[in-house]
């Protein structure tokens, strides 16, 4: 199927894949970045649609399995943020990931222990800045400042366990 062909069909779903988006995630943010990536993976893997069956159906197990890796990511992230909260009784783990500012003395000098190259992007992220905005904000890849967000929980979580 050519290109304009499948760019077409993708456009007549695109009302329908909104929608979807919008009553799984509840939030036309997190719905709006949902479908964008569905498309995304469409355009990317459209060899491998075939053209005898729904683009409806296999657009929606796309944006089914985007839905379900983010959530398990969520659901990871939360773990740590609990473990480090569980750690400072004074702070729950929806002020840590939210609110820095509130955050006592002994975790902020734990965020501080990390090298400047992790601690900035997780400390924006912490903040509520999304991936895209901090990989704009510090002008690097969006691969990389997962990545460094990544390390930066992993090299925190040490930490903390080590005090």
């Amino acid at each position: 199927m050519e290109m304009l062909q499948f760019s077409n069909k993708l456009l007549q779903n695109e009302t329908a894949l909104k929608n979807l988006a919008l009553q799984l995630t509840r939030n036309s943010q997190d719905a709006e970045d949902l479908f964008q990536e569905t498309f995304c993976k469409a355009l990317e893997y459209r060899e491998k649609y075939r053209s005898d069956s729904c683009l409806g159906a296999w657009l929606y197990v796309i944006m089914r399995n985007i839905f379900i890796n983010m959530y398990r990511r969520k659901k990871r992230s939360l773990k740590l943020f609990r473990t480090v909260a569980d750690s400072t009784p004074a702070m729950n783990s929806i002020e840590l990931s939210y609110r820095l500012d509130t955050c006592d003395r002994p975790i902020k000098s734990q965020i501080a222990q990390l090298p400047n190259h992790y601690q900035t992007p997780l400390v924006l992220y912490l903040e509520g800045y999304k991936y895209l905005e901090i990989s704009e904000l510090l002008a690097e890849p969006l691969g990389t400042i997962k990545g460094r967000i990544f390390f930066a929980r992993k090299i925190l979580k040490s930490i903390i366990e080590r005090s």
